[in-house]
């Protein structure tokens, strides 16, 4: 009996789960979850910018000039590496590479609560598993690629402020980790830059300038990359990357020069979704519910202060509601900034749930039945308006330029274009098509690109004396707010997705 007891306790021992088995397993289920949409689109992409990922593969290029090593260039990097390695397909790469960062980005959630919050192994557990589920980390995967890898690094780089870098070790890695959120994508840039001003700020007033120089010495070479990289923005030298390619540029809301980060939301062209600043209003709200409504509760239960989460979420909250205190001059993308509020809310909505579940232990008996009821509710409502709303995410238009319904015609509108097109001859191109035309378009054939006004491309194929004008849409009503004009007919059909060619004699 005695050696029973034993082997039980020492099998119980074997089976313990310590930090870093809990850390592997909080990226595996980040992974798995992030993997049903990606089966359940097989073999195709989700999203505008996967397509273009998928191009960059086949271009096998990182940098197309000298100038691009100040740039984005961390996940084009990283996917023609894996390519090169691996000669895996594409696509199939690609969407590899979507579960990978969502993994990685929830075991960073993990990371950032038991390192930065002190949180103890379960409850980092469920803030990961808690991040993971949530409608607005699932979208926010779904396009933003470069996005996720560096707020995903941005995670393991944060807890290092937090110590002051007690060793030249960690004072390192810090620099490295905040270089490559730099060169990840340019919102994990400004939020890093936002946490450690405030790090600055709060140093100052408590006199301690030792630490206020570490963080400076630490910051400096990524906030030198980020500078040389605004630069190229304002002054962009010319790469000559497809000569044959036409843009364009019919948004009028966005600001030149060093305001490029700034729009007037009530100034763009077509009024883009936002005719009326009401329209604006009830776009950001209407979003703002849909994404955290279930989840808000929790949050306010559960806020804390931090000197990270303050500002990380006060900069986040700019860019999702500048555009209504100032929507003439405010953060551009701010739909994009408010997905990126899922990660300081998921942990003050964890926070807030073991509130809850310790003021139930402190209540009486006879209503201790009644809040464990109420508490399960608060706590399946997010998870499983999650699992349900999956299929419909990835089937949907939420976040794709083309319904996984159409993928198949469209690639076969792109190859029969693509036999048909010559030197004299281009294709009007939507936004909505631009990537899948990067993709399966030879680099000769013209592409002129838009958003809103074909009038304006229509003009631009004229002036250049071409023999044919070609234009990919559907033969039927869509979301899109863009008729087929007058001037061109249907000479190519694949059940939605027709190619019309421009006739004079239409007009």
């Amino acid at each position: 009996m005695g050696v029973t007891v034993k082997s039980a306790e020492a099998l119980g021992a074997k089976f313990v789960l310590g930090w870093s088995r809990a850390l592997f397993l909080s990226f595996i289920f980040g992974f798995v979850v992030r993997l049903i949409p990606e089966v359940l689109s097989y073999p195709y992409l989700i999203g505008y910018d996967p397509i273009y990922y998928a191009w960059r593969i086949n271009s096998g290029v990182v940098w197309y000039h000298w100038s691009g090593v100040f740039s984005t260039w961390l996940l084009y990097a990283i996917l023609t590496a894996l390519f090169n390695v691996t000669q895996m397909d594409p696509f199939v790469l690609v969407k590899f590479t979507a579960s990978l960062l969502f993994g990685f980005n929830a075991c960073g959630i993990y990371y950032f609560a038991t390192k930065a919050l002190d949180w103890p192994i379960k409850k980092g557990l469920l803030v990961s598993a808690f991040f993971s589920l949530q409608i607005a980390t699932l979208a926010f995967s779904l396009n933003f690629y470069k996005n996720m890898l560096s707020l995903g690094i941005l995670l393991f780089a944060l807890p290092l402020i937090k110590d002051d870098f007690k060793s030249m070790k960690r004072f390192l890695i810090f620099v490295l980790l905040s270089v490559l959120v730099v060169f990840g994508h340019e919102y994990g840039s400004v939020i890093l830059f936002a946490v450690a001003l405030g790090f600055l700020v709060s140093r100052c007033f408590k006199g301690t300038k030792m630490k206020v120089l570490k963080v400076l010495m630490a910051i400096f070479p990524a906030f030198a990359f980020f500078l040389a990289s605004v630069y190229f923005i304002v002054f962009p030298i010319p790469q000559g990357i497809e000569k044959n390619v036409i843009g364009i540029h019919d948004i009028q809301g966005n600001y030149q020069g060093a305001l490029f980060f700034l729009r007037n939301y009530l100034a763009v062209s077509e009024a883009e979704y936002y005719p009326l600043y009401l329209d604006l209003l009830s776009r950001v709200f209407s979003l703002f519910a849909g994404l955290y409504i279930s989840v808000l509760p929790l949050v306010l239960a559960g806020f804390f202060k931090d000197d990270v989460l303050d500002n990380w979420t006060a900069i986040i909250l700019i860019g999702s509601f500048s555009v209504l205190l100032t929507p003439f001059f405010a953060l551009d993308l701010w739909h994009r900034w408010m997905l990126m509020l899922v990660y300081p809310f998921s942990f003050y909505a964890v926070n807030g749930i073991t509130k809850i579940l310790r003021s139930i232990h402190s209540t009486r008996l006879t209503w201790k039945k009644l809040s464990e009821r109420v508490v399960k509710l608060i706590l399946v409502l997010p998870f499983s308006s999650s699992l349900v709303l999956m299929p419909h995410i990835t089937a949907g238009m939420y976040g794709s330029s083309v319904p996984l319904r159409d993928v198949n015609d469209t690639i076969r509108a792109m190859q029969w274009l693509n036999e048909k097109m010559d030197d004299g001859s281009a294709l009007l191109v939507h936004a909505a098509f631009s990537n899948w035309a990067r993709l399966y378009l030879d680099k000769g054939c013209i592409r002129i690109c838009f958003k809103d006004k074909i009038e304006e491309a229509i003009n631009v194929a004229l002036q250049r004396d071409l023999d044919d004008i070609y234009f990919i849409w559907w033969n039927e009503h869509i979301e899109y707010d863009l008729t087929v004009p007058k001037c061109f007919t249907s000479i190519f059909r694949s059940n939605r997705i027709s190619v019309f060619k421009y006739d004079s004699t239409g007009t």
